[in-house]
């Protein structure tokens, strides 16, 4: 198999594992209310944004390896290109999560304008989600026409 196929599932893995924080910070579920209820739920959620970073950094440098033998599958330097920006996206996204996880740590439930900025971390956040599932559903266009 490719390693840019490879690379395509690990991206796919990383992208429900974030998912899943999302929901349990976000989301309207029994999931959503078991984190709320658990203190050490909630603490556990900043290792795992570190987790989630970390294979992201992992999963760049695997990029960066990938030979010409990787990209000679139909569209490979098109899925290439697409699946970095995507992992960009990705990271700003999970960047400005933990921004906002630390802003209301330290204020109130829904945060104000950062200072300097003059943008709340939530509207920053919700920002870098919308360009992630533009460059998402891209990349999903690609992977059909395989």
């Amino acid at each position: 198999m490719s390693n840019l196929v490879k690379l395509l599932y690990d991206m796919a893995a990383l992208k429900a594992d974030y998912q899943q924080v999302h929901d349990e910070l976000f989301g309207l579920s029994a999931r959503r209310l078991l984190f709320l209820l658990r203190p050490r739920a909630r603490q556990a959620v900043e290792g795992r944004i570190g987790l989630l970073i970390s294979r992201l950094d992992a999963l760049r440098e695997d990029l960066r390896r990938l030979t010409a033998e990787d990209l000679a599958i139909r569209r490979g330097q098109e899925l290439r290109q697409a699946l970095e920006d995507f992992a960009l996206a990705l990271g700003e996204t999970l960047s400005q999560l933990e921004a906002l996880r630390l802003a209301r740590a330290t204020s109130s439930p829904i945060p104000g304008p950062t200072p300097g900025t003059g943008r709340s971390p939530l509207a920053a956040y919700d920002d870098a989600l919308q360009h992630q599932r533009q460059l998402g559903a891209h990349l999903n266009d690609l992977i059909v026409d395989l």
